[in-house]
């Protein structure tokens, strides 16, 4: 976020630096090079400076090229890319770490806060008379550059790249490396993804009581049950109005999305509630399934317990 001020305010960033690229145990590009493949790596990092995912375009000596997306927990997607898109990769990272002519300085400054980072880095094999070469930048959405516009460009390829990432709702993600870190949740069949569409639709995963309840009644199944740490709903109206209260201040983070068959759906995390600086957590796990000609609604969940 940018905002003007007075020109007697002085510019400031506020960001965490990039991440350490060992932060995903990949090799380093030095060694990459060295065995006669190319790589495109960008990394990102938020704006609270948490690591959010590292985007890879690789293509090893002898192998077709393909894409990853790398967590610092060590979840990985990858799918192979065609030479179309792995050339127009590479052409776009060819001055990446080219620094811009500056140009006249505003008399406006501004205040960047919590602005995203990344660190971009490349290896490209040795060719006759040339060794081989690795190269990096760093930089700010707050900044100027080239860095920044390449990673965006890269994890947008990767979306595209992944027909599951594609499918995932663009509204529900801040960037396409939140939607791919979404995306490494997803298991199973593809109509998990259908099924997480609708978990981060209308409030559903972080309502606010009375106001969203009757939003949440059609997401529910008409014999939905809802059992809240020994609290039980049963029916549409039951289960939305237990789950509109008991939710209200909390959030869900899940951690899978499974699709069992093109119909059924099941989804694992914790309810997370923060209280006088410490954080509350329950295991959640819940049940999609599409019957009698609706789309997926919400059969069962069991939040708490054993």
């Amino acid at each position: 976020m940018v905002v003007a001020v007075l020109p007697m305010l002085l510019a400031l960033a506020v960001d965490g630096a990039p991440t350490a690229p060992n932060a995903y145990r990949l090799p380093s590009t030095q060694s990459v090079a060295n065995d006669g493949g190319e790589a495109i790596r960008a990394y990102f990092t938020d704006g609270y400076g948490t690591p959010a995912g590292a985007v890879v375009f690789v293509r090893p000596a002898g192998e077709e090229p393909r894409v990853e997306f790398h967590t610092t927990g060590g979840a990985t997607l990858t799918n192979v890319v065609s030479l179309d898109q792995w050339n127009r990769v590479r052409a776009a990272a060819a001055l990446f770490d080219r620094r811009l002519a500056p140009v006249p300085r505003s008399p406006i400054e501004s205040i960047c806060l919590h602005p995203w980072s990344v660190l971009v880095e490349t290896a490209e094999p040795a060719r006759p008379g040339i060794p081989a070469v690795t190269r990096n930048a760093r930089q700010s959405t707050c900044d100027d550059g080239l860095a920044v516009p390449l990673a965006y460009a890269m994890a947008d390829e990767a979306v595209a790249a992944m027909p599951a990432c594609a499918l995932l709702s663009t509204d529900q993600h801040r960037n396409a490396v939140t939607r791919l870190s979404a995306c490494v949740q997803l298991r199973g069949d593809r109509a998990a993804v259908l099924a997480r569409n609708v978990f981060g639709s209308d409030w559903f995963d972080n309502p606010a009581g009375e106001r969203t309840e009757f939003t949440l009644r059609q997401r529910f199944g008409d014999h939905a049950r809802l059992d809240w740490d020994g609290t039980v709903g049963e029916g549409s109206e039951q289960a939305a109005r237990l789950w509109s209260d008991r939710l209200d201040g909390a959030t869900i983070l899940l951690r899978s999305v499974t699709g069992e068959t093109a119909d059924r759906v099941r989804m694992e995390g914790r309810v997370v509630r923060y209280c006088d600086g410490r954080s509350i957590e329950l295991p959640i796990t819940m049940l999609w399934t599409r019957e009698n000609g609706f789309g997926f609604r919400l059969r069962s969940a069991k939040v708490g317990g054993a």
